[in-house]
This record gives C-alpha cells, sequence and structure tokens, in this order.
C-alpha cells in the first residue's frame, strides 16, 4: 500500500501539503461552526415566526416562544432555527451570515481538492508535454511511437515497452 501511495503522489510535489492544510483548515472551521452557538443554523428546524416591535413569536410543537430582533421592523413571516431540543433555543434565519458561515467550509474544501487534481495530474501532463515536444521538433523519437505511448497514456498504462 505504501509502495502504491508513493507512485500515486510521485511528482505531486508540494500540492499534496497545501491540500492537507486546506483540508485541515476546512475541518477546523467545520468543527467550531457546530460548537458555536451559530449552529442551529445548520443543525435545527427552520419554522416561520411573526414580528411585532422588535419581538418574534414562533411556535413549536404547540408552545409560543419569543425572540428578540433587534433592527426589524414589523414583519408577517420571518424564518426562525429553533433547537429540537431546546425550543426557547433559536436563532432569525440570516442568508449573509449563512453564506459567510458556510463558505468558510466550502470554500476551503474545494480549494483543496482541486490543489490536489492539479498536483496528482502534474506528473502525467508533464510527461505528455515533453512526449509532444519530441514529437513535434521532428528529430529524436519516431512519430509513430510517440502517437503509441500517448495513447497508452491516455489510457492510463504507465509502463514502457
Amino acid at each position: 500500500m505504501p509502495a502504491r501511495m508513493r507512485a500515486l503522489l510521485d511528482g505531486a510535489g508540494v500540492f499534496v501539503g497545501l491540500a492537507v492544510a486546506l483540508f485541515v483548515f476546512t475541518l477546523l472551521a467545520a468543527l467550531l461552526e457546530l460548537q458555536s452557538a451559530d449552529a442551529v443554523r445548520w443543525t435545527g428546524q427552520r419554522v416561520v415566526g411573526t414580528e411585532i416591535g422588535g419581538i418574534v413569536s414562533y411556535r413549536w410543537h404547540g408552545q409560543t416562544y419569543s425572540l428578540d430582533a433587534p433592527g426589524y421592523g414589523s414583519a408577517k413571516a420571518i424564518g426562525v432555527y429553533v433547537d429540537p431540543g431546546d425550543p426557547s433555543n433559536a436563532m432569525i434565519d440570516n442568508p449573509v451570515a449563512r453564506l459567510i458561515q458556510g463558505s468558510l467550509v466550502i470554500v476551503p474544501l474545494a480549494g483543496g481538492l482541486a490543489v490536489l487534481a492539479v498536483g496528482l495530474t502534474r506528473r502525467w501532463r508533464w510527461e505528455r508535454r515533453k512526449a509532444r515536444a519530441v514529437s513535434a521538433s521532428g528529430r529524436g523519437l519516431d512519430p509513430e511511437w510517440v502517437a503509441r505511448r500517448l495513447g497508452e497514456l491516455r489510457r492510463g498504462r504507465r509502463d514502457t515497452p
């Protein structure tokens, strides 16, 4: 197994280290988000509340609860995320906050996947570029052999004849 991993990562260079760092950041951001008071936005149930004079009233399983809503006027429908285990623990839905908090997890994850993909295909792209350069120069290797070798590389065959 270690030999397979070494062969897979051969030529990836610092890309693997950068991807691992991004994945660790993603994991830490996700854990911190789940430990914060804002975790109700991700783990709670969404209900609709009514806001009058800065106080949002919402219902959960027949009980009425209220929540302060600073900065709001009067609104007939405000999204509220309720903790099912403790319905008095609720938070008003804020799409901008959800976007920012979600991007702290999604963006590094996507970046880590992209960096890892670039690192893992680096050796293959380098071999292909080198074979094309030799073929295009008109000297060196036989063009038929180069075409056959490029076809093998495209199909994933790495061994040399």
